[in-house]
């Protein structure tokens, strides 16, 4: 199992295994319940942009808008979901 969701990042922690998404055949997904179901994205043309964009109210709360949007320009893009493509995080 992954530390957090493969796709926005979501932390794994104690805390947060509820969140864990399950693959068809009822084993542990690399993903969050948010982004993952029934073996798919939820949304399957999401881009990195849209997981940032998603991700800022939620860890602002803790740390900041600037050092969230920050903080999850660079995770995003080094997560299994993204780190393969091509993309530019404005």
């Amino acid at each position: 199992m992954s530390e957090c969701c493969q796709s926005c990042g979501v932390p794994f922690d104690e805390g947060h295994l509820d969140l864990i998404a399950k693959q068809p055949d009822g084993s542990d997904a690399d993903y969050c319940i948010d982004c993952y179901a029934d073996g798919t994205f939820i949304d399957p043309d999401a881009t990195v942009a849209d997981m940032i964009e998603l991700g800022v109210p939620h860890l602002a709360r803790k740390i900041g808008e600037p050092a969230a949007r920050q903080q999850l320009a660079e995770l995003v893009p080094s997560l299994a979901r993204w780190k393969d493509m091509q993309h530019t995080v404005l």
